[in-house]
């Protein structure tokens, strides 16, 4: 199960709105998970500092000490589109992430900065201190090639080494638990243990595995049948299933429960953009 970066049939719906996408800033959520949208959506866009001082249920992308990592313990990571977007999804972060992910539309009255925690190498990247406030969400916005998946089919974690250890995933693991407040069943526990040491064989035969996870992922499902995160994504289909009563419930339902203040719900469409609702 791979996140789906292709984006080339979204450009021209970019470019024939482009003063709709110039009116927002945009915080992706680039491991798809949606427990971070339902925690965004009580409580804001909140810094790993915030996050931990408040003691949320916060299933984290990355170490804050990851080079990857650019907004740190202090900073929220926003994108910004600008006329000159060339598309570039090793320089622009609008490309890399906003056409591929589901991303909040924030306010641009905001007090943000180019200078985050770290250097980004992100051309249209800014930064935020601290927190965004819910009041200045004024929408959800994604790509219409993920509205339509089931949740087992959304890619539920990125592609870093350090996501696929024990200590991150049993995180996880406590953070699904806390959220739904139900007990993950011996079945999903036992397919998960298999999992991760398919997986680490795999990556014991790698001289660097953290560069090449993308491949080890692949190596791992064609051999197998299902990777690891095919194996998490088919247990958060069964808690959401189960918290709201719906049968293979699809990535936008999910978003739609969620969405109990009614913000703005746009889709992108090869063909144009569209209002949910």
């Amino acid at each position: 199960m791979e996140k789906i970066h292709d984006i080339e049939q979204y450009i021209d719906t970019i470019k024939n709105n482009s003063d709709f996408f110039k009116s927002y800033y945009y915080h992706s959520l680039i491991d798809l998970n949606l427990i971070k949208l339902d925690s965004i959506l009580k409580n804001g866009i909140l810094s790993k500092e915030f996050i931990e001082s408040r003691g949320l249920v916060s299933i984290y992308t990355h170490s804050s000490i990851d080079i990857d990592s650019k907004n740190g313990d202090t900073f929220v990571s926003l994108s910004e589109y600008k006329d000159n977007c060339k598309f570039c999804a090793f320089f622009e972060s609008f490309a890399l992430h906003t056409l591929t992910s589901l991303s909040l539309m924030i306010n641009k009255q905001i007090d943000a900065t180019s200078e985050g925690e770290r250097l980004t190498y992100f051309d249209d990247e800014v930064f935020c201190f601290q927190s965004i406030n819910k009041s200045n969400i004024e929408g959800i916005i994604l790509p219409e090639h993920l509205s339509n998946l089931m949740i087992k089919e959304v890619n539920c974690l990125p592609n870093d080494l350090s996501c696929f250890t024990d200590y991150y995933l049993n995180h996880w693991l406590t953070c699904v638990k806390k959220y739904f407040k139900y007990e993950i069943p011996d079945s999903y526990i036992e397919e998960l243990k298999i999992s991760y040491q398919q997986l680490w064989n795999i990556i014991n035969e790698y001289e660097s595995p953290g560069k090449w996870i993308d491949s080890i992922i692949r190596v791992q499902r064609k051999e197998y049948g299902k990777d690891i995160k095919d194996v998490l994504a088919d247990l958060l289909q069964y808690f959401w299933s189960l918290k709201y009563g719906i049968e293979n419930p699809t990535y936008l339902d999910i978003v739609m429960k969620l969405n109990k203040n009614n913000l703005p719900v746009y889709e992108i469409k090869e063909k144009g953009l569209k209002r949910v609702i």
